[in-house]
């Protein structure tokens, strides 16, 4: 039993283990990083508890034989991102991301694993308003139509789910598979946020193929 004047410590360690109950990995990975945010964490705790994370979701996925999972990002996996998302742009898919935005904003990015390489990613980008964008999704072409893009999309959904996130959006060549996975046409101009931060300095701004669809997000049950 532990002496009375080291209770406080581990008294507050099982208010953190209580709330972690029932958490799927994606949702520990970001109660710590609330945690971390709130200074209760330090940069050494942080980085080992991501790498913990990704060390028990290589241990899940060696159950079943090339079986592909999606999981946060994290900066181990920038490169593999950078080379998806230039990849894709470079076939006028997706937006030119440069290195050091995908380094900022890798908490946003959500990756799909494969034998331990990385097939596929996207992100969540929140705008000022509440609404949300899943940007820069890519599959590895070796990949394709194996039902990656889909859970990865459905990742980044329940994510804004636990967010409150009310709608999210996209912009896409690829009409067909965000009707398949719940998204409806909607217009460009219904999305004043990504005109103002995308649109407007888009040289295909004035003759712009892609399509909006957005995404309605039920209110969780409390």
């Amino acid at each position: 039993m532990a002496s009375s004047e080291n209770s406080t410590t581990p008294d507050s360690s099982y208010v953190i283990l209580n709330e972690l109950k029932g958490l799927t990995l994606d949702e520990v990975y970001e109660k710590a990083s609330a945690l971390y945010n709130e200074g209760r964490i330090s940069d050494d705790d942080m980085q080992a508890f991501g790498n913990a994370v990704v060390t028990l979701n290589k241990v899940f996925s060696k159950q079943e034989q090339h079986h592909a999972f999606v999981r946060q990002a994290t900066l181990e996996d920038v490169d593999a991102v950078m080379d998806m998302v230039s990849f894709w742009a470079q076939h006028g898919q997706n937006l030119p991301r440069k290195r050091n935005e995908i380094i900022r904003g890798i908490q946003t990015f959500a990756v799909s694993v494969l034998d331990d390489k990385v097939v596929g990613c996207a992100c969540l980008y929140v705008y000022d308003s509440g609404l949300a964008e899943i940007r820069s999704l890519g599959v590895s072409p070796v990949i394709q139509r194996q039902g990656q893009g889909r859970a990865i999309v459905d990742f980044l959904l329940k994510r804004a789910e636990r967010m409150a996130i009310k709608r999210v959006f996209v912009l896409t060549r690829s009409p067909q598979f965000f009707s398949r996975v719940g998204f409806t046409r909607t217009l460009r101009e219904k999305l004043p946020e990504k005109i103002l931060k995308d649109c407007e300095n888009c040289p295909k701004r004035d003759c712009c193929d892609e399509i909006a669809y957005i995404h309605d997000i039920p209110s969780r049950m409390v």
